[in-house]
């Protein structure tokens, strides 16, 4: 149901988001071809919730999920139709969270034995709920920024929805996570057959927008932790790093290199990872297969190394040094291009007008 809701209503809302200006116009940073409607947040949400109806009792055990995202997904509206400064958002999606956290109890309150077994468990103690708002502002973030081709947030986001699932399955986690999981999955799935290219189709036909990333980012963070901070809940919190590695990479290595030039974190530019790859000369269809197979692998590595019992560190280690050295490598190849580009103009050749 959720995805034939979803892959219906997409075309649906086209005419009313036409009407009312709810569209994506291409610009200097985006160049797609006229006027996209941005209705694929709002096609997810409803499908996802016309399916989650059929158990009522399940819902109702997780009000404090749907209220950030429906909240979230509003805001998004709001942003596609006024577009909206980026520190409101950002004010709006930490008090969202917070909201969250201290309504539900939904907090991280240790990260695992990432420093060895001699260290125990490492716990954030009051940090906890500064902490779990902090990881869920960053995802919804992620989310937003991977927003830039046609079908790679959507395909992330599924990608990372499977995978939560089958961390629930393999960890004996609350069936009603899994399914929530899987549920949303199958909506995302149902945009993506407007938002990704094909060979009968060569751009996308809907976008999902401010309000469909923050909305799916907002439920991505909130799955992640829920299946690592259950009670009972034997997954490594580093697995589910593993599981959102590729895109917050991305994120924290945009986020540095903006600070380190004094521009704001959420200033726009092209240096996102799609943007480095599509400048290697890779089509945009190859750019999202490979970037969607990063994540797959990614994520792979992660569980099957908590299924082995692999120690946690050895994950913490891999993952960090992954964050840090592709953050120094976007920093230099930055420097790197910048000083190749003034000695090939200094090298050229001047030419002399005559006359």
């Amino acid at each position: 149901m959720a995805f034939v809701v979803a892959a219906g209503l997409v075309p649906a809302l086209r005419a009313p988001a036409l009407r009312f200006g709810l569209v994506d116009k291409p610009c200097n940073r985006k160049r797609h071809n006229g006027s996209v409607p941005l209705t694929g947040g709002m096609a997810m949400f409803v499908a996802f919730l016309a399916a989650m109806l059929f158990d009522m009792g399940e819902l109702t055990n997780y009000l404090g999920l749907l209220v950030g995202m429906s909240v979230l997904l509003i805001v998004g509206v709001l942003d596609d139709l006024l577009d909206l400064r980026a520190a409101f958002k950002l004010i709006i999606q930490v008090l969202v969270t917070t909201t969250v956290v201290l309504w539900t109890g939904l907090e991280i309150n240790h990260l695992g034995q990432i420093f060895g077994p001699a260290f125990g468990n490492v716990g954030l103690g009051p940090f906890s709920v500064p902490f779990t708002v902090l990881c869920m502002v960053f995802v919804i973030n992620v989310i937003n920024m991977a927003d830039g081709v046609d079908g790679l947030a959507g395909g992330v986001g599924l990608i990372v929805l499977c995978m939560l699932a089958a961390v629930g399955f393999l960890s004996d986690a609350p069936l009603a996570l899994s399914t929530i999981s899987l549920v949303l999955a199958t909506a995302v799935a149902g945009f993506l057959v407007w938002n990704m290219r094909f060979p009968f189709r060569k751009r996308a036909a809907a976008f999902m927008g401010d309000a469909g990333s923050m909305m799916l980012g907002f439920a991505i963070a909130w799955l992640a932790i829920a299946m690592a901070t259950y009670e009972g809940s034997s997954v490594y919190r580093v697995t589910i790093a593993w599981i959102l590695l590729i895109p917050c990479m991305d994120t924290f290595a945009l986020t540095v290199r903006r600070l380190s030039r004094g521009k704001s974190p959420m200033a726009p530019d092209r240096t996102h990872l799609h943007h480095v790859i599509q400048r290697c000369h890779f089509s945009v269809t190859a750019t999202v297969a490979a970037i969607h197979l990063m994540v797959l692998a990614s994520g792979l590595v992660g569980i099957l190394a908590w299924q082995m019992g692999w120690p946690q560190w050895i994950l913490f280690a891999l993952a960090a040094g992954a964050m840090v050295g592709y953050t120094g490598l976007l920093l230099v190849a930055h420097r790197l291009i910048r000083w190749r580009t003034r000695r090939l103009r200094y090298a050229a050749p001047r030419v002399e007008k005559v006359g």
